[in-house]
């Protein structure tokens, strides 16, 4: 089993990486045209939307229910009683989904005002956000269809996971980012300066938003043939209210619809005080940095938890507690050896990261994406071991202890945010930060309740082994970029890269050093 699980894993973790080596791309492209700017801002703020309404209405839902209950189906009822129920959920599912799209694209002025609301500027100052949000709307607005899509697209993701099919959709947002990218580059061959006023009302601002809309929609159409392989063709359009799949959907759904409501309320008060911080691009610096912090979590822990979701399904159908833990704890291991080197390395390479990669190599200021990408990085950990603790209680479909998880989270997020962060982006970005801590030890000590012990993975062998090796390449990245002073262009460069090296080296010593040490002790009897 092991095996076949790292196989899964190097598929999915290879098409993620790709596929988040293009998103960064796609940020870095988008951080060149449009910059840290308020039409920045309208931008990252209306695209951001789409992603929160259909992580509401079905997104949150799709990844907590559909895998297990589809398992669960397969499981008892057989293929052809099985597949009656799924072609139920995935009908009932796309007409929320077009449902939600008409009611987003009619509400969009009022939803780009909620986000804006806590911006209280006067005079010339008024006149500039009320031209940002009027172009925040149109955006959105063509941006609204991607809530469809990307919901089919997680319906075929479900699905696909079922018949353990996982490399398609590790790849296809490739595609996405790479229609993106282009339509970006060919913005700034028409716009090569663009403003919130020179684009408002413009045709190019429609080619700007259906081009990016057009992205999702090709990400979905490269999983139909995917689909068609996986012996999907039992799908029908069905709609039947009292089908018990259905029924176990809702069930599950309810509380996870409120976990999804508290997550989304909570990232609402986040670019709400962001937004209403001012300055240069501050939603901007937050979605950047927040799209850096999520590499490393996204190439590793998402592809881990992707191949263990079915197997964890299985194992909680079973009730088989002891073999769930030690998958959890398996899970845990493989993620944090990695999680934990990253997140030294962000922390301590943020300022000449951003610097590099959205500041055109100019690092002579403290910029605000890189504190917020230092500071989230150091809640990296504290996220990780919290998800993968809600994944595991997923798969026992304990969706009430899932919300309660979330509702503190959030909770504590929103507090914070208020205390800390309403005049500081840090003091925002470290309430985000907190709160996954503070949850992912409380999701710990849950587990253990439940009979699914996972905490003592956190100080197994291989992530002590990994803790000192990061305590060791964060002493040598720091001390090799301080040895410089160049603060611009390839001077600038050069000291990242040899803080980066000299960090890596470090980090494989210790690993090699301490490997051989546990070779070398005589076997106890």
């Amino acid at each position: 089993m092991s095996q076949t699980h790292g196989r899964r894993v190097l598929s999915m973790a290879g098409g993620t990486l790709v596929s988040r080596l293009t998103g960064l791309l796609r940020v870095l492209v988008l951080a060149w045209v449009l910059g840290f700017s308020p039409l920045a801002d309208a931008f990252n703020l209306a695209n951001t939307v789409p992603n929160m309404l259909f992580d509401l209405v079905l997104g949150g839902v799709a990844t907590a229910t559909f895998i297990p209950v589809f398992v669960e189906r397969l499981a008892r009822d057989g293929e052809r009683r099985a597949w009656r129920s799924i072609s139920v959920v995935v009908t009932a599912a796309s007409l929320v989904l077009v449902g939600a799209s008409l009611v987003a694209w009619f509400a969009a002025p009022w939803i780009i005002d909620a986000f804006t609301i806590l911006n209280h500027a006067g005079g010339h100052a008024a006149a500039a956000v009320a031209d940002q949000r009027a172009v925040a709307t149109s955006l959105l607005r063509w941006f609204v269809p991607q809530v469809f899509f990307y919901g089919l697209i997680g319906l075929a993701t479900a699905l696909l996971n079922v018949r353990h099919r996982f490399g398609s959709p590790a790849w296809v947002p490739v595609a996405n980012n790479v229609v993106a990218i282009v339509v970006l580059v060919w913005f700034h061959l028409v716009d090569p300066a663009p403003t919130v006023a020179s684009v408002a009302g413009s045709s190019h601002l429609a080619l700007l938003g259906l081009g990016t809309t057009a992205g999702v929609a090709v990400q979905f159409a490269l999983l139909l043939p995917s689909l068609a392989r996986a012996d999907l063709w039992r799908l029908r359009v069905r709609l039947d209210l009292r089908d018990p799949a259905l029924r176990a959907v809702a069930r599950l759904g309810s509380w996870t619809l409120g976990v999804v409501a508290a997550n989304q309320a909570s990232l609402y008060v986040v670019l709400a005080l962001a937004f209403a911080a001012g300055g240069s691009g501050p939603v901007s610096a937050y979605t950047y940095g927040w799209s850096f912090m999520q590499m490393p979590y996204a190439v590793v822990v998402v592809s881990v938890l992707a191949a263990l979701t079915p197997q964890l399904a299985r194992l909680a159908t079973d009730e088989d507690h002891d073999a769930l833990a030690e998958r959890l704890r398996f899970g845990l291991r493989q993620s944090l050896v990695i999680i934990v080197p990253a997140t030294v390395t962000l922390i301590i390479l943020s300022q000449p990261t951003v610097a590099i990669l959205l500041n055109h190599v100019d690092a002579r200021r403290t910029l605000a994406a890189g504190t917020v990408l230092a500071v989230l990085s150091a809640g990296l950990p504290g996220f990780t071991v919290f998800q993968l603790c809600v994944r595991g209680l997923q798969a026992m479909q304990r969706a009430r202890d899932v919300f309660v998880l979330y509702l503190f989270q959030n909770v504590a997020t929103v507090v914070l945010a208020f205390v800390l962060g309403r005049h500081s982006l840090a003091g925002l970005t470290a309430s985000v930060s907190l709160a996954y801590a503070a949850a992912a030890l409380l999701s710990l000590v849950h587990l253990g309740r439940v009979r699914t012990p996972i905490a003592a993975a956190l100080w197994s062998v291989h992530v002590r082994r990994s803790v000192g090796a990061s305590i060791v390449a964060g002493v040598a990245m720091a001390s090799l970029y301080a040895l410089g002073s160049s603060m611009t262009g390839v001077g600038l460069v050069a000291r990242f890269v040899a803080a980066l090296a000299g960090g890596g080296v470090g980090y494989l010593l210790v690993v090699v050093i301490g490997a051989r040490r546990v070779a070398q002790r005589p076997p106890t009897v």
